[in-house]
């Protein structure tokens, strides 16, 4: 996902987010707040911590009518305040219609993995080429290649040498860091026969 802007966002390092402490009390004040707001997870968390742990959540209204969002209305206020001027100011007219959505959103990919436990994710830009098991629950920034697939097959097949060559080999260079692309590195990638046992 694309949030494009850190108003969706709950995050004490941060300072055009909201800060945790604020998401603690809107949750207690009225626990419905707490369906709307879910982890948010992107390449730096994926590759900095140690656990693949989130620091920051973000507040989701999904593919919602403005009249469906406003059922939260301190999430909403939280959005029309931060998010929704910017979005005004821009020139893409869909942003501006839809404020209190995302900028981009996935949904083939959350169609996807819905349901499963978890997925598996590589932060797009890195030195090394390192996945990771994260929830599927969580929000993904578009920072991230994520894979539906969840068997450990697929993680040890992902994870070899021969696919981090392939995928160094015909991706890009962001700077000075090798950039990972779905569509060169792994769409590409030959599967060998029987890779699943």
């Amino acid at each position: 996902s694309i949030v494009l802007g850190m108003g969706f966002t709950f995050d004490d390092t941060n300072p055009e987010a909201t800060p945790l402490a604020e998401m603690h009390r809107l949750i207690e004040k009225d626990p419905r707040n707490a369906e709307r707001i879910f982890p948010y997870l992107g390449g730096e968390e994926l590759n900095t911590s140690p656990t693949h742990a989130h620091h920051r959540y973000v507040i989701n209204f999904g593919q919602m009518t403005e009249g469906e969002a406003r059922r939260w209305p301190d999430l909403m206020e939280i959005v029309e305040t931060k998010v929704k001027p910017a979005r005004l100011a821009q020139n893409r007219e869909i942003r501006a219609r839809y404020w209190w959505r995302f900028g981009e959103t996935t949904p083939a990919m959350y169609e996807a993995i819905h349901g499963q436990p978890r997925v598996l994710a590589l932060s797009r830009v890195s030195q090394h080429l390192g996945l990771a098991w994260v929830p599927a629950g969580t929000v993904l920034s578009e920072r991230l290649a994520v894979f539906s697939e969840h068997r450990d097959s697929f993680f040890a097949l992902l994870q070899s040498r021969v696919h981090e060559r392939w995928a160094l080999f015909f991706g890009a260079l962001h700077v000075d860091r090798p950039t990972y692309s779905p569509e060169n590195g792994f769409e590409t990638f030959p599967l060998p026969s029987g890779w699943a046992s």
